[in-house]
């Protein structure tokens, strides 16, 4: 490579990082902006629409997009999944292989063992906070190394070590969810990171496979029980569509609800009143009360404030029938605000309101429709159970300086430290 040549790459390799960086600060400040600006749009402009992009603020509009995917695909996100992790649900539309696919991890992740994975939870988080007795950063030291350890064990297909599977988990889901503007540093980084996850992947599958088919005893965990359902006899269930969903949900499931916790704790922090609330709960080991109170902080800050959709072949109309009637193009993206519906004042009372007596039809924090979030149930277990072993014990408070402010690493929350007032 001559001299020019390698001049072009290390400014290209700048100036994707730049863009990069740009981009990640502009999705802060849209986060930061979208609840003041989706309260203007509610009050005078509800469908934003455009050629090529339309934003839509009403709950009733939010759940028409959400709940049609016959006209509002998920086709924005198929095709990185296809590059990145294969097919996965999220990803597919209304189709057999979806139905088929989710109910092969239905068999495997069984609704009666969502109550053990919360005891589960509020063991390993206990154990981070006694490690940590004086201060914790809610991120690194407390919801990803628990959050990890929970995984490992659930799903039995634990990473090399957690920082790595924390790094995966991460870029991925940045190129599949938010890499809106089609960036080639965030892709190139989360194919990279795919390639060296489903090898390591596909050696724990072989190895479990050997186990079983030697008669040696393996737990009980997901990965056992995909496999045993492959020896069954159920069709179209090889080791490769056994990868892709569960290299789909733990990318799914680390980023969220890390986030999620940090926002929840930031939220409560900026309340007196409510934490003091949510530690009463806590302490009395009511930990419905206390994902009532993580929820609501969430309704405030949730981990994305809008979810996308393409418009199907033939295009399609939001609203049909009232003033604000909208025909979308084909080929067009939907941002459907679940942030502005979740404080839309004809669907939601006093919206603005903190309670804690809300009906969970209030909450949209796990989409709406088709693909609602697979592992909603998992996480309305475990995120309260991390939360009562955080604010159990004594009183918190943001740590002094920048170490007690949220942190960011791209889109990601990346540190806030809370202190333990022993008083």
């Amino acid at each position: 490579m001559g001299i020019d040549d390698d001049l072009r790459e290390r400014f290209k390799d700048r100036g994707d990082k730049l863009a990069e960086e740009v981009s990640s600060l502009a999705g802060q400040v849209a986060d930061k902006s979208a609840a003041p600006l989706f309260r203007f749009m509610r009050k005078h402009k509800p469908i934003l629409s455009t050629d090529a992009v339309t934003v839509v603020t009403l709950a009733e509009d939010v759940k028409q997009v959400l709940g049609d995917p016959q006209h509002f695909t998920a086709g924005l996100y198929g095709p990185k999944m296809e590059a990145v992790t294969g097919p996965f649900i999220l990803g597919v539309d209304d189709t057999p292989l979806y139905h088929h696919d989710h109910a092969a991890m239905d068999r495997a992740v069984r609704r009666e063992d969502m109550p053990l994975l919360g005891d589960a939870m509020l063991g390993f988080a206990r154990e981070l906070v006694a490690a940590n007795p004086q201060q914790i950063d809610v991120v690194t030291d407390f919801a990803d190394p628990a959050l990890i350890r929970s995984i490992d064990a659930y799903f039995g297909t634990p990473g090399p070590d957690p920082e790595t599977s924390a790094r995966w988990a991460r870029n991925i889901f940045w190129e599949l969810f938010i890499n809106v503007s089609n960036l080639a540093e965030t892709r190139e980084r989360a194919l990279a990171d795919a390639a060296e996850w489903r090898t390591h992947l596909d050696g724990l599958i072989d190895r479990r496979k050997a186990q079983i088919q030697a008669g040696e005893d393996v737990a009980d965990d997901v990965l056992t029980r995909l496999l045993r359902h492959q020896d069954e006899g159920e069709p179209n269930l090889y080791d490769i569509s056994i990868r892709h969903n569960i290299l789909g949900n733990v990318v799914g499931w680390i980023p969220t609800v890390s986030n999620s916790m940090a926002r929840a704790v930031n939220v409560l922090l900026e309340r007196e009143e409510e934490l003091e609330g949510a530690q009463a709960a806590a302490r009395a080991g009511d930990r419905e009360l206390v994902g009532q109170y993580v929820w609501e902080a969430l309704r405030f800050s949730p981990q994305n404030f809008a979810l996308l959709r393409l418009v199907a072949e033939g295009g399609a109309t939001i609203a049909p029938g009232t003033d604000r009637e909208t025909k979308v193009k084909e080929g067009s993206t939907i941002y459907a605000a679940t942030l502005s519906a979740m404080h839309d004042p004809r669907a939601i009372d006093s919206p603005e309101e903190f309670r804690v007596d809300r009906p969970w039809s209030d909450y949209m924090l796990f989409g709406e429709g088709l693909h609602t979030c697979y592992g909603q149930q998992i996480v309305r277990n475990q995120l309260p159970a991390m939360a009562t072993a955080l604010l159990e014990g004594a009183s918190i408070e943001r740590a002094d300086g920048k170490a007690g402010k949220l942190k960011w690493k791209g889109p990601f929350p990346s540190g806030l430290t809370v202190r333990f007032d022993a008083d």
